[in-house]
């Protein structure tokens, strides 16, 4: 009797059709990739190679979500505030910023770059990358303020925003005074030529407040004094303007890039988020329509109905917003409504979401 034949092994894949299982890995958990690249040295190797790192980034386009950042108010230290991190994913390589300060603001977050206000004990800008932990320290401009905000972005022409950390940046810092001027001004800082422009300046009677910029085509908005109204600050004239909000709404609200990818705005009335977009056209029909009214309860959690939520942030370049509730933070995907628990409940007047392509040996 003949022996029992010993099972062939499965042949090995294909060095090709690896490349194109890894290329489909999603980016939203780092973890998998993780996993991955233990598997074996060669997998390993693919992983960490530019030249497919550039291709998994062209294959998935849109930078995931790896956690957002808050800033929180220490009441036992005098008030002084530190920057909070806090990962949405459970293979995070997002640690705290190392400032070597007392108290910090972070102020906006694009471009895999984190801009932060440092103000004990010296006042200061600081260009942070999250993944890297490098920082760059930009001075503040010479201008006066009582009030101030501030946006970071890329500064190559044509950049695809892909994986830009790195390269040169532009910091745009606005200021408004509190001495009887009624000015607001705006300056841009290069990191090529390390000099700020000369300040952009428009008399009005609101502050700048202390949140997060948006960026919709060549134009960053701002929010002034509670809602009250919009800046706008075009990045090619470096100009200011203002730009009245669609209402004035009593809970928190949010410039951010409406589905079209037109200047939008939302906002919380009770339950209610309403979403807006700006039309141009001629100016009889120029100004902000009321594009979708999205009920919240029974779509977030909510444990007290007398405390109603609000909206803290946007995902540029999605379709995702941050929601805070006494039961959290949550992101909703307007388009899907598909909802996610990303933070524990807490005191949130902005969130600082931050996106980035994230594997193993690529940083």
């Amino acid at each position: 009797m003949a022996p029992p034949r010993r099972p062939c092994p499965p042949p090995a894949l294909m060095d090709d059709v690896v490349g194109e299982i890894l290329l489909r890995v999603p980016p939203e958990e780092p973890a998998h990739l993780v996993r991955a690249s233990l598997v074996c040295k060669p997998w390993l190797r693919r992983l960490s190679d530019p030249a497919f790192l550039r291709r998994y980034r062209e294959f998935h386009r849109t930078p995931p979500l790896l956690g957002f950042l808050h800033n929180l108010l220490d009441e036992d230290e005098d008030d002084s505030v530190t920057v909070g991190l806090v990962p949405t994913t459970a293979a995070s390589p997002l640690s705290p910023p190392a400032l070597g300060c007392t108290s910090s603001w972070a102020l906006d977050c694009r471009h895999g770059r984190v801009l932060i206000h440092t103000l004990e004990p010296v006042g200061g800008l600081v260009v942070w990358d999250p993944i890297t932990g490098d920082q760059k320290q930009v001075p503040l401009p010479e201008d006066p303020h009582a009030y101030c905000t501030g946006a970071v972005l890329c500064a190559v022409a044509g950049c695809d925003h892909l994986a830009c950390c790195g390269g040169p940046f532009l910091v745009v810092f606005v200021g408004s005074e509190d001495d009887g001027e009624d000015r607001t001004w705006a300056s841009v800082y290069s990191s090529e030529t390390g000099v700020w422009s000369a300040s952009a300046n428009l008399g009005i009677d609101s502050y700048v407040e202390m949140r997060p910029s948006n960026l919709t085509r060549d134009a960053l908005y701002f929010i002034l004094e509670l809602g009250k109204s919009i800046l706008k600050f075009d990045l090619g004239e470096q100009t200011l303007s203002v730009i009245n909000p669609p209402q004035v709404y009593e809970q928190r609200n949010i410039v951010m890039t409406s589905e079209d990818g037109e200047l939008g705005f939302a906002g919380m009335k009770g339950k209610n988020l309403q979403l807006w977009s700006w039309e141009d056209g001629d100016a009889d029909i120029a100004g902000w329509m009321l594009r979708r009214v999205i009920e919240l309860d029974g779509l977030i959690p909510i444990r007290n109905e007398s405390v109603l939520p609000d909206v803290i942030g946007f995902v540029e370049g999605t379709h995702t917003i941050f929601i805070s509730t006494d039961a959290g933070v949550f992101t909703l995907n307007l388009k899907s409504r598909k909802v996610k628990k990303v933070g524990e409940e807490g005191s949130y007047v902005a969130v600082l979401p931050y996106t980035s392509f994230y594997a193993p040996g690529c940083h």
